[in-house]
C-alpha cells in the first residue's frame, strides 16, 4: 500500500467538497441523497431564511477481524444566504483516528468555501459557483501515523475524516437544468479542481501535487405522477497524474458513474431507493516502502488500487407527532477485489429519529455495518437557523 494510493483515495471520499451542486436544482428526485455521499446537496435557499449553523459530531469503529480502528469527528459548517440567489458557505472538521497497535492522528481538516450564484433564465436555472479549499489541515505525518490514515482512508470503511490536509484548490462549477415538458427536466453541468501542492510526509522533500480534474455531468428527473418521481444521472472525471517534484507517482486516469433514483413523496411521509455504480480503471504508481520509522519508494507498478462500486439502497421517513420525525435506511455496497483488499460486501442498517422546531433541527443517528467487516457509528446533528 502507498502514500499515493491513500492521498488519491482521500481525494476520491472527499469529493463532496469538489463543488458539486445537485443537478437539477429545484427538480424532485436529484436532491437529499443519502446513497452516495460524494453529491452534494443545493445550497440554494428560501429568501426569507437566515443562516445556517450545522455541528455534527460523529464516533465510528470498524473492526475487519484483522484490525479495530475508531474515530472521533465533528464537522462544522456555516451557510449565508445573499441578496440576488447567492449563497456562501464555509465547513471545516475535527478528527481523531486510532487503532490497535497504531498511531494516534488527530487535528483540522482543510477550510472549505463555496460560493454559489443562482440565475433563473427563461425557464430554466444556470448555477455557477466556484470552492477553494485552504491548507488549513494537518500535514507532514510521520511514518507511524500514515500507517493508521492509510487505514483510515480505505473506501468501504467510510470514515468521515479518512485524512487531514491535502493542501489548497479551487474547483469552479457551472450547471444548467430547465423543464423539457411538464414531466420531463434535463440538466447539463461542468466543473474543474486544479491542486496545488503539498508536503504530505515529515520526510517530503518536495511538494506532492494531487492530480488536476475536469468533471462532466448529465442528469433527468421525469415525474411519473403526483408523488412520483424517477432521476438518473452520469458523470465521467479525467484525473492528471499525481505528480512530486515534476515526477509521476499515482495516475488513476479517469472515473465513471451511474446513478438512478426513484421518489415518493406525500404528505408527511416519503420513500426513496437508489442504485448506483462508480467504475475505476487500474492505476499506475510507485508504491511507498514503509519500515517501522522510515519510508522509501518502489518500482512503478500498474495494479487495480481503487476499487469499482455497486450500492443500493431504500429509505423511509415519516413526520410523526408534533416535532418529532422518524428516518430508517438500509443499504448494501459491494466493493470489487484492490491490490489491498479481497471483495468486499457491507450492509448498512440506519435509524435516525429527528426533533424539529422553527429554528432547529436536532438529528440522531446510529448505523450498524455488518457483512465483510462490522461496525457501528454514531453521531448528532444539529442545525441552527438565525
Amino acid at each position: 500500500m502507498t502514500v499515493f494510493v491513500r492521498l488519491r483515495t482521500a481525494m476520491i471520499n472527499r469529493t463532496s467538497v469538489c463543488g458539486w451542486v445537485a443537478l437539477l436544482v429545484g427538480c424532485v428526485g436529484l436532491l437529499g441523497s443519502g446513497i452516495a455521499q460524494a453529491q452534494t446537496p443545493a445550497l440554494e435557499r428560501d429568501s426569507d431564511r437566515g443562516a445556517e449553523l450545522v455541528i455534527a459530531p460523529v464516533y465510528q469503529h470498524i473492526d475487519d477481524g484483522v484490525i479495530q480502528l475508531d474515530a472521533w469527528s465533528s464537522r462544522m459548517q456555516l451557510t449565508v444566504p445573499l441578496p440576488h440567489r447567492t449563497v456562501v458557505q464555509s465547513s471545516i472538521q475535527y478528527g481523531l483516528a486510532t487503532g490497535e497497535e497504531l498511531a494516534t492522528v488527530q487535528g483540522f481538516t482543510d477550510l472549505q468555501f463555496r460560493v454559489q450564484h443562482t440565475a433563473l433564465v427563461r425557464q430554466g436555472r444556470l448555477v455557477v459557483g466556484v470552492d477553494a479549499n485552504v491548507p488549513t489541515g494537518t500535514e507532514a505525518l510521520t511514518a507511524r501515523e500514515l500507517r493508521t490514515t492509510i487505514q483510515t482512508s480505505q473506501r468501504p470503511y467510510g470514515f468521515r475524516v479518512p485524512t487531514f490536509g491535502q493542501g489548497w484548490s479551487v474547483a469552479p462549477v457551472v450547471t444548467w437544468a430547465a423543464p423539457i415538458t411538464q414531466d420531463l427536466a434535463l440538466g447539463v453541468g461542468m466543473s474543474g479542481r486544479y491542486q496545488g501542492g503539498y508536503r504530505p510526509l515529515t520526510s517530503s522533500t518536495a511538494d506532492y501535487v494531487p492530480g488536476h480534474e475536469v468533471e462532466l455531468r448529465l442528469g433527468g428527473d421525469y415525474r411519473i405522477g403526483e408523488a412520483t418521481t424517477v432521476a438518473l444521472d452520469g458523470i465521467a472525471t479525467y484525473i492528471t497524474p499525481d505528480t512530486e517534484g515534476g515526477q509521476t507517482r499515482f495516475e488513476a486516469k479517469y472515473t465513471t458513474a451511474l446513478r438512478a433514483q426513484y421518489l415518493w413523496q406525500r404528505r408527511s411521509q416519503a420513500v426513496r431507493v437508489q442504485a448506483r455504480y462508480e467504475s475505476w480503471p487500474e492505476s499506475r504508481y510507485r508504491p511507498v516502502l514503509l519500515t517501522e520509522d522510515t519510508i522509501g519508494t518502489g518500482a512503478a507498478v500498474t495494479q487495480q488500487v481503487l476499487p469499482s462500486i455497486w450500492q443500493g439502497a431504500v429509505g423511509y421517513t415519516r413526520s410523526l407527532v408534533g416535532p418529532l420525525g422518524l428516518g430508517v435506511r438500509g443499504g448494501v455496497s459491494h466493493y470489487t477485489a484492490t491490490n489491498r483488499f479481497d471483495a468486499q460486501t457491507v450492509a448498512r442498517l440506519q435509524a435516525v429519529p429527528r426533533l424539529q422546531w422553527d429554528d432547529t433541527v436536532l438529528t440522531v443517528h446510529t448505523t450498524y455495518i455488518v457483512g465483510s467487516f462490522t461496525g457501528f457509528e454514531a453521531g448528532l446533528r444539529t442545525a441552527i437557523q438565525f
